[in-house]
C-alpha cells in the first residue's frame, strides 16, 4: 500500500539542488524575522484575505514542559520563545491520546477518540469523518502533507483531502547526526531537514496560491540531533532535550527561509504536537502506555502573518480537537461537520482584552488509549480519562487500582489519587465517561486493513513491534491475559 505514496504528485517537490541543506543545518538564528505589527482585531480580518497560507507543523512527541517557551529551566526552545512573544501561546493543552494514530485522528477531525473509532494498528479513519485538509481544499486552498511517521500513511485514511501526501526523500547527510539511546528505537531514514526541503519546493511551485501545508516532524521522537550541537549531556532526558533544541533550530531556519521568500507576511503558522513523553514519572518511559499528564500535555503556538503588539497567553485548558475549528474560523471557512472541538478565537480575543474567559473555554476533555494497539491476538484494553471542573478521572481496564481521581489545582502532576475520598464524584464522572464512550462508538467498529510487508518494515525502523502481544512489566496488572496489560518498551511509537 505504500506504493500509493509514490504515486502521488510528489514530482512537485523533487529536489532541484537549489536548497542549501547545510545552511539550514547550521542555522542558529533565534530571532523572529521582521514582519509588520498587528492587534488582536486583525486576527478576524484574516478571513478577508485572498492570499492567506496556513502552515501546520506537528512536532511528534513534544512534551510541553520540556520547552523553555513553557517555563522549562533549560534553554531548549529559544526560537519558540520568540514565537510566543510575538504570537499566541496556549498554556494548557491536552491531546486526546498518547499514541500518534489515535491522537492525530482526533486532531484532524475535531472529534474525541471514541467518535473516530481509530483505536488500534489496523483501524482506518471512517469515510464519514471530514478532515482538515478536505475543508481547506474545498475552501480553495492547495493542500499538501509531508510526513515521517508511518502510522499516518494513506492506508489508514490520513491522506484524505491532500492533493499531495508523501514521505520526503531522505537526504544522505544522516551521518552528521547522533541519536540518543531509547528503548526499542531504531534509525528512521533522513531528518526533519528533508521536510524543510520538500516544503520550500512546494512553495516554489505555488508561490502565489493559497495553501494548506502540513509537516510532521520526527527528530524529537527519534531523540535525534546534529553532532556538535548538544547542550545538555548524554542521558535519556538530556538526549530528548538536545533533540528538542535541534528541532527549535530547524523551525528557526524554516521561518528564515519563509521570510526571505516574502511568504511569512501572509502565512498563519501553527506549532502543535500529538503527545508528550514520559520519563518514569508514573513508572514508564516513552508514550502510548497510559494517559498521565506527561504524555498528554502538549504545546500549542499560533504565529499570525504579523507580530502581535502584545503577546496573547490563553491560560484556560484547551484541546487538540479545538485546533482545526479555530483555523477554519480564522480562514473564514465553514466548520467541520459533527466536530466536538470548538473555535478558540473568542477565547483568544477575551484573553487578549483581559475579559473573563471561563465561559468561553472548553468544558470537558476525554482521552482514550487502547493499550493493545499494536497487538493482533488480544481484546481491546482501554485506558480512558475525563477532565471536568478541575478534576481528572482515569479509568484503566485490567489494572489494580485502575480508577484514579486527581484534583488538578492541588495536584497538577497527578501524584495522589483521591478516588477513595470522593466516591460520589467518581461515580458521576464514571457515568459521564461511560455515556460518552457509548455515544461515540454507537456507529460501530472501525474498518480494518492488513499491513503489507513494506509498511511493517517502516514500523520496525521506528522501533514499533506489531504482532503477538507481550506482557507488561507493571505489577499492577490483574484479571486480564498478561499480554493485554500494556505495551512493551519496544512497542512505544
Amino acid at each position: 500500500m505504500l506504493r500509493r505514496l509514490l504515486q502521488k504528485p510528489a514530482t512537485w517537490f523533487v529536489a532541484a539542488g537549489v536548497l542549501l541543506v547545510a545552511g539550514l543545518a547550521t542555522q542558529v538564528r533565534i530571532t523572529l524575522p521582521p514582519r509588520s505589527s498587528g492587534e488582536v482585531a486583525d486576527l478576524r480580518a484574516l478571513r478577508e484575505r485572498d492570499d492567506l497560507n496556513v502552515l501546520f507543523l506537528v512536532v511528534d512527541t513534544l512534551r510541553a514542559e520540556h520547552l523553555s517557551a513553557y517555563g522549562y529551566q533549560r534553554p531548549t526552545t529559544p526560537f519558540l520563545e520568540e514565537i510566543a512573544r510575538n504570537g499566541i501561546r496556549f498554556a494548557r493543552v491536552r491531546s486526546q491520546s498518547s499514541w500518534t494514530k489515535t491522537s492525530m485522528a482526533s486532531l484532524w477531525s475535531g472529534r474525541f477518540a471514541a467518535g473516530t473509532a481509530v483505536f488500534d494498528y489496523s483501524h482506518v479513519l471512517p469515510e464519514d469523518l471530514t478532515l482538515a485538509a478536505q475543508a481547506f481544499r474545498d475552501g480553495g486552498f492547495r493542500t499538501a502533507g509531508m510526513i515521517r511517521n508511518t502510522w499516518l500513511v494513506p492506508t489508514f485514511g490520513f491522506d484524505r483531502g491532500f492533493e499531495a501526501y508523501f514521505f520526503p526523500t531522505p537526504s544522505n547527510k544522516r551521518e552528521r547526526f547522533q541519536q540518543g539511546e531509547r528503548p526499542g528505537e531504531r534509525n528512521l531514514p533522513g531528518t526533519d531537514l528533508d521536510l524543510v526541503d520538500a516544503a520550500l519546493e512546494f512553495y516554489s511551485a505555488h508561490p502565489r496560491e493559497r495553501s494548506f501545508l502540513y509537516l510532521h516532524l520526527m527528530d524529537a521522537h527519534q531523540y535525534l540531533f546534529e553532532q556538535g550541537s548538544a547542550l545538555f549531556g548524554a542521558n535519556l532526558i538530556d538526549s530528548y532535550d538536545n533533540a528538542i533544541h535541534w528541532t527549535d533550530r530547524v523551525l528557526s531556519a524554516l521561518f528564515k527561509e519563509l521570510a526571505d521568500r516574502d511568504l511569512l507576511r501572509r502565512t498563519l503558522i501553527v506549532i502543535a504536537s500529538d503527545h508528550g513523553e514520559a520519563f518514569r514519572e508514573h513508572g514508564t518511559e516513552g508514550h502510548a502506555r497510559n494517559l498521565y499528564r506527561e504524555v498528554t500535555d502538549v504545546p500549542l503556538l499560533i504565529s499570525p502573518p504579523f507580530n502581535l503588539d502584545r503577546p496573547i497567553v490563553v491560560e484556560d485548558m484547551v484541546r487538540n480537537i479545538d485546533i482545526v475549528p479555530t483555523l477554519l474560523d480564522l480562514a473564514g471557512l465553514p466548520p467541520l461537520s459533527d466536530a466536538d472541538g470548538i473555535s478558540l478565537l473568542p477565547l483568544i480575543e477575551a484573553a487578549a482584552e483581559g475579559r473573563p474567559t471561563a465561559e468561553l473555554a472548553p468544558k470537558r476533555d476525554f482521552g482514550l488509549l487502547d493499550r493493545g494497539w499494536g497487538e493482533t491476538d488480544v481484546p481491546q484494553v482501554l485506558s480512558q480519562t475525563i477532565t471536568a471542573d478541575g478534576w481528572r478521572l482515569m479509568v484503566e481496564e485490567c489494572v489494580t487500582g485502575g480508577t484514579q481521581l486527581f484534583e488538578l489545582a492541588s495536584d497538577p502532576n497527578e501524584t495522589r489519587s483521591v478516588a477513595a475520598e470522593q466516591p460520589e464524584r467518581v461515580a458521576a464522572l464514571e457515568a459521564e465517561l461511560s455515556a460518552h464512550f457509548a455515544e461515540g462508538t454507537s456507529g460501530g467498529a472501525a474498518e480494518q486493513v492488513e499491513l503489507d510487508p513494506a509498511q511493517l518494515e517502516r514500523l520496525k525502523a521506528l522501533g514499533y513491534v506489531v504482532g503477538a502481544g507481550k506482557a507488561d512489566d507493571s505489577p499492577a496488572a490483574v484479571a486480564c491475559p498478561p499480554q493485554a496489560t500494556g505495551v512493551s518498551p519496544a512497542q512505544q511509537p
